[in-house]
């Protein structure tokens, strides 16, 4: 066997069995598809906190504050399903940074985008409930009014 035989034998055998073997030397730089996708899903990631989720909220306090709080607004249950949703948002959009196959990218940023748009519709689902249920608890003590005065 000649040296230069056992110097490539010796070169190939101290390849770790499981790791990536780049004719280079350097990584793969992310494709293009990754960086769209990540920037799309945190433009519209924010613009929907900003166009959706700041009004809602809003709605919700202009809607309390009218009612001088009769109206019970849930606000425990919503703030944990901003925190959890947003959240979720943002390891979504995390995630994005650590693939590097643009197709897993984008199933990333919509779903970042999807869970962002659900927890700013949550606050008027919540605040919905609570008032249906409080009105079941308003009408039976109207139409108990209603029966004192007609007496």
């Amino acid at each position: 066997m000649a040296p230069d035989d056992r110097m490539i034998r010796r070169e190939i055998t101290t390849v770790p069995l499981f790791s990536r073997v780049s004719t280079s030397g350097a990584r793969r730089p992310r494709p293009a598809a990754v960086w769209a996708a990540l920037v799309t899903g945190a433009v519209l990631c924010v613009s929907t906190v900003v166009f959706v989720l700041l009004p809602v909220l809003g709605l919700i306090g202009a809607a309390d504050g009218s009612t001088v709080g009769a109206l019970d607004v849930p606000v425990g249950s919503i703030a944990v399903a901003l925190v959890t949703g947003l959240g979720l948002a943002l390891v979504l959009l995390a995630l994005i940074v650590a693939t590097r196959s643009g197709a897993v990218a984008w199933v990333l940023a919509v779903a970042a985008v999807i869970s962002t748009l659900v927890v700013s519709l949550w606050p008027l689902v919540a605040t919905a409930f609570a008032a249906v249920g409080q009105a079941g608890e308003v009408i039976p003590f109207i139409q108990g009014l209603i029966e004192q005065v007609g007496r």
